[in-house]
């Protein structure tokens, strides 16, 4: 399972919660990093609306001190707003995170926080959290 997972990417689905107006699921392209080398691999974090009206949503993303989203490492957190999202769609985002020479191997916990906002974005009415773990070998 390791070599087509490594083409394929892995993937994660997630259980309705209730309350929430919306599912998140996550997959990784290509499953792993490298370790002592600046690699990269996508984060994709998808939000289905479950309800029968359009909401407000955003992502962000916040990473441990030895990844980054992009080759330096500086950025540790980082937001997308997708705006607004028809009942019953789906959209997904990409989060580029990056290992440099210096990451040692090892399991990172990524932080996921979908936000469902009302009237504009610093109104958060519900959020969820999910952590997804990356490799680096």
């Amino acid at each position: 399972m390791g070599v087509l997972d490594g083409l394929l990417g892995k993937g994660e689905e997630a259980a309705a919660v209730p309350g929430l107006p919306f599912n998140i699921s996550t997959s990784l392209r290509p499953v792993r990093l490298n370790a002592r080398k600046e690699s990269s691999l996508e984060v994709l974090v998808a939000v289905k609306n479950v309800t029968d009206s359009q909401i407000m949503v955003s992502v962000s993303a916040e990473v441990p001190p030895s990844l980054g989203f992009e080759n330096l490492g500086i950025t540790r957190i980082k937001e997308i707003r997708i705006g607004e999202l028809p009942a019953k769609k789906e959209k997904t985002v990409s989060f580029s995170v990056s290992s440099s020479s210096q990451t040692p191997a090892g399991v990172y916990s990524i932080l996921i926080v979908v936000s469902h906002h009302y009237r504009d974005y610093s109104h958060v009415q519900n959020y969820a959290k999910k952590t997804v773990e990356i490799r680096a070998v």
